[in-house]
């Protein structure tokens, strides 16, 4: 008897540890849900996004993808112009820094990706001398 408790006990918290296991993987999987942009479709975003007022970081902080946005800054959900072309972006919140474009998991508020905008104005700064 104490036998028949102690295998049905095991098979418990085994079957609790893969359920727990599985969670994280699905937790993993969700906050990638709003995958990542492939370069033409962060090209359209940024050039979508480059009448948008942009906002200053705070003083010192340099965000990083992976990052909780800082709470002085104020993220937007995404114009539908940009959703128009970007269909994939359409649930992601963005910050528009001077120089870069913060992409936020509304979810988690975490940043999940940076777009630079050097693609956009570098290409033509070369021939301005010409």
């Amino acid at each position: 008897m104490n036998r028949l408790l102690y295998s049905g006990a095991l098979l418990v918290v085994l079957g609790s540890t893969v359920a727990t296991a599985q969670n994280a993987s699905d937790t993993t999987q969700s906050n990638n849900a709003h995958g990542a942009l492939n370069p033409a479709q962060q090209q359209m975003v940024s050039n979508s996004l480059s009448s948008t007022p942009s906002q200053s970081a705070p003083s010192g902080a340099q965000p990083q993808v992976g990052d909780k946005v800082p709470e002085s800054m104020s993220a937007q959900s995404m114009p539908h112009n940009v959703v128009d072309q970007v269909p994939e972006a359409k649930e992601l919140l963005f910050v528009k820094l001077p120089d870069r474009i913060l992409l936020i998991d509304p979810d988690t508020k975490l940043i999940s990706e940076i777009v630079t905008e050097s693609a956009t104005t570098g290409s033509t700064a070369g021939n301005q001398g010409r």
